[in-house]
Parts: structure tokens; sequence; C-alpha cells
């Protein structure tokens, strides 16, 4: 007896333990398997199987990440994406980090809906700011399973939901203020600024994307322009149409021959703009207007849903009906016109 006692402390002594510490262990195991309702082997079999699980879990663990090196190899997987894009998912990340500095070291697969919900009810003040982080943190979780570092575990992001007000209705602009900013366009001092005014009106091209489209990007022969993935803001390719009014615009504001991998927009592009619309009368200005006005003028003329939202580059035609569509006011005999000559 006393040599098996002796070798029981040798074992435990080889572990790093104490006789006291093996028996803590002991009955902290029984306590996690609920083995004080069982006896005997029946007592055993539930401890093994709670070690084996915690086991599992264990390795699972230690073959994750940390928070902060998911987020670098997710910006590094989308390393070809528009630098907008990588900037919010730095900007957001940043900001519940110094929230919260625990989460830098916490492995991603630890991490659960109800952290996550705390962290973003307390250390972001709207909804819509929530629920944009959430969208990211989803982009992340879902890049972490990808790796093999989410075993066993769903995206925790996926179950947050926060309620965001609808975006107000924009209405396009009026008749009389598109041929306002179009005369105004065709002054020596704002002619620059004609091909881009040209493709944010007729081809629905965004602010943003406008200021990244290049003359390469522009085939007046086949008559499209295309959006290339890094230039948009999805990062989706597409292509519109360039339709008979904007050709001639075009036409009209072109440069001769412009090198293919110059910008449209001008140098002190965002200057120019501002003096066009206050020149046009148009104040305040509303974000995104002449992308609202192409779509509602297509929508009035040409009547279809499908090849509007091709070549908006929407993946439904739901935000086209909920919030780009909006044609009071709007006859059938300026759309047309809209489309077909200069409406000056």
């Amino acid at each position: 007896m006393q040599s098996e006692y002796i070798k029981m402390e040798t074992a435990l002594a080889d572990a790093g333990l104490t006789m006291l510490q093996a028996v803590r262990l002991a009955l902290d195991l029984v306590e996690e398997s609920d083995g004080k309702r069982h006896r005997g082997a029946v007592s055993m079999q539930r401890c093994r199987r709670v070690i084996q699980l915690g086991s599992e879990q264990w390795r699972a663990q230690r073959r994750s990440v940390s928070f902060t090196t998911a987020v670098q190899s997710l910006l590094h997987a989308k390393a070809a994406r528009r630098k907008r894009t990588l900037t919010e998912i730095r900007s957001v990340t940043a900001r519940l980090l110094r929230a919260d500095s625990r989460l830098a070291h916490r492995r991603v697969n630890t991490i659960t809906p109800r952290m996550l919900g705390e962290l973003l009810n307390t250390h972001l003040p709207t909804p819509r700011q929530r629920e944009k982080a959430r969208v990211i943190l989803h982009g992340l979780f879902a890049h972490c399973m990808r790796q093999g570092w989410m075993q066993g575990r769903g995206n925790p992001a996926a179950a947050l939901r926060f309620s965001v007000e609808p975006e107000t209705e924009i209405a396009p602009l009026e008749w009389r203020q598109i041929r306002r900013l179009l005369r105004n366009a065709r002054r020596a001092e704002h002619r620059a600024c004609m091909p881009a005014l040209g493709l944010m009106l007729w081809a629905g091209i965004r602010p943003a994307e406008v200021e990244r489209l290049q003359w390469g990007d522009i085939d007046l022969a086949e008559g499209v322009v295309s959006v290339r993935p890094r230039h948009s803001k999805t990062g989706g390719r597409r292509h519109v149409q360039i339709c008979p009014a904007l050709a001639a615009w075009l036409a009209q504001a072109a440069p001769a021959a412009p090198p293919p991998e110059s910008r449209v927009c001008p140098p002190n592009w965002q200057r120019r703009w501002k003096r066009l619309r206050l020149a046009a009368g148009i104040v305040p200005w509303p974000q995104d207007v002449l992308r609202h006005t192409f779509a509602s003028y297509h929508a009035k003329h040409y009547r279809n849903f499908p090849l509007l939202q091709m070549e908006m580059g929407h993946r439904s035609a739901e935000l086209l009906r909920t919030r780009y569509l909006n044609m009071r006011g709007l006859t059938a005999a300026h759309a047309a016109a809209f489309w077909k000559k200069l409406p000056v």
C-alpha cells in the first residue's frame, strides 16, 4: 500500500501537482460531469467524456487565431479591393479594439453573439453604425470559417440584427434643374466637369466611382461604360449602355484622344464640381441625386426593372423599388427627351 502511495505521489509530482490539487481537480471534474448523482463506472465514464470534450475544444481553440490576426488576414485577402472598403474594415475593427482592449488577443472561436451584441450596443451610438459594424464583422468571421479557425462554431455576427430606420426617399432632379445644370456645365469655367456630369446623370455612375473612372473605361464605338471591380462600390464589374444623349454630350465634352489611363474627372474635381452645383443654384445638393435621377427617368421611359438593376449594379430590385424610384412629376415626354436629346 505504501509503495502504491509513493508511486501516486511521484506521478503527481511529475505532472506538477500535489495530492491536494489532484483531489480538487477530481472533485471539480465530478461536479462538472454531474457524477455525484452516479456511482462507480458510470461516474468514471462521465468524467472521461468531459475530459474528451474539453480536450477537443482545447485543441480547436489552439487551432484558432486572435481577433487582431484574423483582421490582418482579412485585409490581406481583400488587398485587391478598393481603398475605401479596406479603410472601412480598419476603421470599424480599430474602434472596437479601442473600446475593449481584451478583444485584440481573444481567439475568434471564443467570441459569442452575446459578446458582440454587448460590444456594439455599448460603444456604437446609432443603429446604422451598429448595423454597418455587424456587416463587416460578419465578413470577418466568414473569412475565419473558411480558414478553419472557427471549427464547430457558427458565425457569431449572423445572429445579430439592428433595426435601422429606412432611408428617406430622394426625389430626382426636376426638368428645369437638369436643364440649368447642363447649361452651366457648358460654360468655359465649368466645361472640364462635363464628362463626369454626363456619366453620373445618364449612366448612373456613383460619385465615388466616377472619380476613379478612366477614359479607357469608356468605349464610344461599342457604346458602353465599364465599371471595373476595383472601381465599383460593391466590388463587382458592370457595363452601362451609352444612350444617345450621353453619346452626344461626350462628343462635345471629351478631350481629343485622351490617354486611356487618364482620369475622366479633372484635377481639383471636388472643388470644381461644387462650383458647378452652386452656379446651377441647386442648394443644398442631395447626396447621389444624379444616380436617383438616372434610375427614375430610366424606369419611367423604359419600364425595364431587370435592365435597370443590371446597369445600376444592384444584387436585387428591392432597393430600386424602396428607395431609388420616385417618378412623381416626371412626364413621359420629358423621360423620352432625357434619353434621346439634350434637355437644354
